[in-house]
């Protein structure tokens, strides 16, 4: 089967579920075909050179350029590819995108509720440790103006998704505190900070180390202002978490790139978690 012959059997198969998202085709070219809305778009490319058939989608942007992440790829091989082939490509085509931009209904945020923090004697004692959801209701309560996008993350995706919500608020709020300075904000900030570290998962430790703190990027001023509150266990990872998220590298490629989110399927090890251990990083 040839390419084009794939393209429109998935611009056929996809026609309701396009006319429902309000996608339309924008473009078709010899090794890809690309539809766009108001939501964002997505796109089915051949990478001629590897026999790959990628589908890569883009939420909605500021009126910017969609900023595609890739959701999936296959082996396209046009002797052995079939119809079949093509229609199952199209309907996980249909389900990623009914998942990522089929319209939600308006939440109230009151009536959603903040997730809960583990009792802070229970996690001293080592009885139960600091997760997201306790770095998270601890962040709203420091910063109570924070406390409506942390709810409308969980609205939205049915969880707390701590890597989205710091990457699109909660890291910027913490870095514009270190870079001020301020010596009462950030008294309060890294006593918060040090305690979840100190006593929390290695996903809390994660998201704490490189979700946030690792956006300093070794920034001098920054570092140096970091070093006068972060407790020891804290400072060396997030010291060498600096030194890596410094420069352009394929580790952060990675983190400026993650794939599209995907609900109800099982949480896996963060890229740059598992890429820490690897280099033995002692925490």
């Amino acid at each position: 089967m040839e390419v084009k012959d794939v393209f429109k059997i998935i611009e056929k198969q996809l026609s309701d579920c396009n006319t429902e998202l309000g996608f339309s085709k924008e473009s078709e070219s010899e090794n890809e075909i690309v539809f766009s809305g108001e939501k964002g778009a997505y796109k089915v490319i051949f990478d001629k050179e590897n026999n790959i058939m990628s589908f890569d989608c883009a939420n909605e942007t500021d009126g910017g350029e969609p900023k595609f992440n890739t959701v999936s790829r296959s082996l396209f091989e046009a002797e052995r590819y079939d119809e079949k082939d093509a229609r199952s490509l199209a309907n996980e085509i249909s389900d990623e995108i009914t998942s990522l931009f089929k319209a939600r209904k308006k939440v109230n945020l009151d009536k959603v509720k903040m997730p809960k923090a583990v009792s802070r004697t229970k996690a001293k004692n080592g009885i139960i440790s600091y997760d997201t959801d306790s770095l998270a209701n601890r962040f709203g309560t420091l910063y109570p103006d924070m406390k409506n996008p942390i709810k409308e993350n969980i609205a939205k995706y049915g969880e707390f998704l701590p890597e989205t919500f710091f990457k699109e608020y909660g890291t910027k709020r913490v870095l514009d505190v270190i870079a001020r300075g301020d010596e009462t904000e950030c008294k309060k900030l890294f006593k918060m900070l040090n305690e979840v570290y100190e006593d929390g998962t290695n996903e809390v430790q994660d998201i704490i180390g490189v979700t946030i703190l690792g956006e300093m990027k070794n920034d001098a001023k920054m570092m140096e202002t970091a070093d006068k509150y972060m407790i020891e266990y804290m400072a060396g990872p997030v010291h060498e978490i600096n030194k890596i998220t410094r420069k352009k590298n394929k580790f952060t490629k990675k983190l400026e790139n993650p794939p599209t989110y995907k609900p109800k399927r099982k949480k896996r090890t963060s890229f740059m978690q598992s890429s820490l251990q690897s280099q033995s990083i002692d925490r």
